[in-house]
């Protein structure tokens, strides 16, 4: 009888200690579980930072805000100043980034001959920024980068960039219009209709 209920009493600890050490178990997993899953929503955090965002033109007038520019926009362009000067960026064209400063061009104040050597040159010797003639009467000109940009952080940082690159594309191309015009000027003075007193004016585009 003793034995019998010494027997008992050991069945009901052992089965408690299994008990305690099952639920000590599933503890652990449940642990386990709860840091994967912690790990996971951390992870996932990191993944989705602002600047891993897409670009697109409201991520992209958000960019332009950052750099302290105010932008607005129509149906297929996103406009905005920099020092008074106007730069449009092809709404419609991300992930592939097309920004540019566009002037109107008066045939009788530029040598369209010139124009155009100047414009190759410089478009040979920058590798993004591009010099192009606009409208079928080539009355226009802009200055153009193009690039791949599809991360808002990205093109954040890079923005001011892109514009230096358009301004030495500019400043290039009147640099070496204005040389051109000069040695073609000073070829023209050995004809009497020019004359000795044939005076160079540098122009620059504005």
């Amino acid at each position: 009888m003793v034995i019998a209920i010494i027997s008992i009493v050991a069945a009901i600890f052992l089965a408690l200690y299994v008990s305690k050490s099952q639920d000590y178990k599933q503890l652990e997993r449940d642990n386990k579980w709860l840091k994967e899953q912690r790990n996971q929503v951390t992870e996932s955090v990191g993944v989705d930072d602002v600047d891993d965002h897409q670009l697109d033109k409201e991520s992209a007038m958000d960019a332009i805000r950052f750099n302290g520019y105010v932008p607005d926009t129509d149906e297929h362009w996103i406009n905005f100043m920099v020092q008074g000067e106007h730069y449009a960026i092809d709404a419609d064209r991300f992930p592939v980034l097309v920004m540019m400063k566009h002037y109107n061009l008066d045939h009788n104040e530029w040598d369209m001959d010139l124009m155009h050597k100047a414009a190759h040159q410089v478009s040979d010797e920058l590798i993004m920024g591009k010099v192009l003639f606009t409208g079928e009467e080539e009355d226009g000109i802009a200055f153009q980068i193009t690039a791949i940009e599809n991360k808002y952080g990205h093109f954040k940082d890079c923005l001011t960039r892109y514009i230096s690159i358009i301004e030495e594309s500019q400043a290039r191309m009147s640099k070496i219009y204005n040389d051109m015009d000069a040695k073609r000027k000073e070829g023209l003075t050995m004809f009497p209709q020019i004359g000795p007193d044939a005076k160079s004016e540098k122009k620059v585009l504005s």
